[in-house]
């Protein structure tokens, strides 16, 4: 068995680090989100992101989340009349936004 053909009992992210995984599908198209990948180092997480989100990227941009931040000036808002309040998700909309299309 490999080293990544193993099960673990312990939540995502808690036995190894978690990193986000940004693509760019054409040179001149913007960083778009992808999701997210669990490795211990930043080439085990390339290879990962590579399998799932490789296939329609130019290129895969990866950042260790503990060191991701977002920050939001409202001024930075597409339609500030339709901006309801905070922009910033919680956590039960976070983890709903990530795993969309997923069967969790």
């Amino acid at each position: 068995m490999g080293e990544l053909d193993h099960e673990v009992d312990a939540p995502r992210g808690a036995t190894s680090r978690e990193w986000e995984v940004f693509v760019r599908e054409a040179a001149a198209d913007p960083l778009t989100h992808a999701g997210s990948v669990s490795a211990p180092s930043a080439e085990i997480a390339r290879e990962q992101a590579e399998k799932l989100f490789g296939h329609a990227a130019a290129a895969l941009w990866l950042c260790p989340a503990d060191e991701t931040r977002r920050f939001q000036d409202e001024a930075l808002a597409l339609d500030p009349a339709a901006d309801e309040g905070d922009a910033t998700m919680d956590e039960a909309e976070m983890h709903a936004e990530t795993l969309r299309g997923e069967d969790a």
